[in-house]
């Protein structure tokens, strides 16, 4: 009796895995792979602007002191551009002090404070009067001022919808060239290191003479990048 049921549960499980092992000796999956792109040039509408107030001094009161006057003025002036600033927002205050100074250094103000602000700027005109005014103030640093298009959300997906239909033609292509065909995509993966807004703003903006002592800024292209990796099934008719 134990050996009959011993056969029959031997029966039942080489029945259970014979499509496992059909499987196997099936041909493999036939697909090609392609990566998809596109680049759309856009004019830019916006700029935007980092900043920063940083005062060193002889005592971290004074650096204090003379930073808050600096940092005040720099928020009042950007402040009085009105509706043409947008998004301006401050970070913390950072007290540092210095201990280690390269030989033939100035020792004497060891101490700093320093605060950065950023804003974005709608109005290109305004480019060269911010630039003159932040100019002269005690401690402000410029340390960017990158160009942007407040549809970048939108243009990034049409860009991405472009490259998917980019990707579809190079597979047809490369299929149609192999005698087969291409059907539904497998996999479909978008590339995020490679999408983007240009960086660079000298790419962007040529300059032009006017009676402000910083050239204005005249909008050029910027471009904003797609790519997609997908892969679809082939099959031969």
């Amino acid at each position: 009796m134990a050996s009959h049921l011993r056969l029959s549960l031997a029966i039942i499980l080489l029945a259970s895995l014979g499509p496992g092992l059909r499987c196997a000796a099936d041909p493999p999956v036939r697909k090609v792979t392609v990566v998809g792109t596109c680049i759309l040039h856009v004019v830019p509408d916006e700029m935007k602007w980092s900043a920063q107030v940083s005062i060193n001094d002889a005592t971290l009161a004074k650096a204090k002191t003379r930073h808050d006057e600096s940092l005040d003025a720099a928020l009042k002036f950007i402040k009085s551009l009105g509706g043409v600033v947008q998004d301006l927002q401050t970070g913390g205050i950072r007290f540092d002090k210095q201990t280690y100074f390269p030989p033939d250094t100035d020792r004497s103000k060891p101490f700093s404070c320093s605060t950065q602000f950023t804003f974005t700027l709608t109005d290109f005109n305004q480019y060269g009067p911010i630039c003159d005014a932040l100019a002269k103030i005690d401690g402000l640093q410029v340390q960017s001022v990158d160009y942007a298009t407040s549809k970048e959300a939108e243009t990034r997906e049409d860009a991405l919808k472009r490259a998917l239909l980019n990707g579809h033609d190079k597979a047809n292509d490369l299929a149609v060239t192999a005698n087969c065909y291409i059907d539904r995509p497998l996999e479909i993966v978008e590339q995020y290191d490679n999408v983007g807004v240009n960086p660079g703003m000298m790419n962007a903006f040529a300059l032009r003479s006017t009676g402000s002592g910083t050239p204005a800024a005249v909008p050029g292209q910027i471009e904003i990048s797609a790519r997609v990796t997908v892969t679809y099934d082939l099959y031969y008719k």
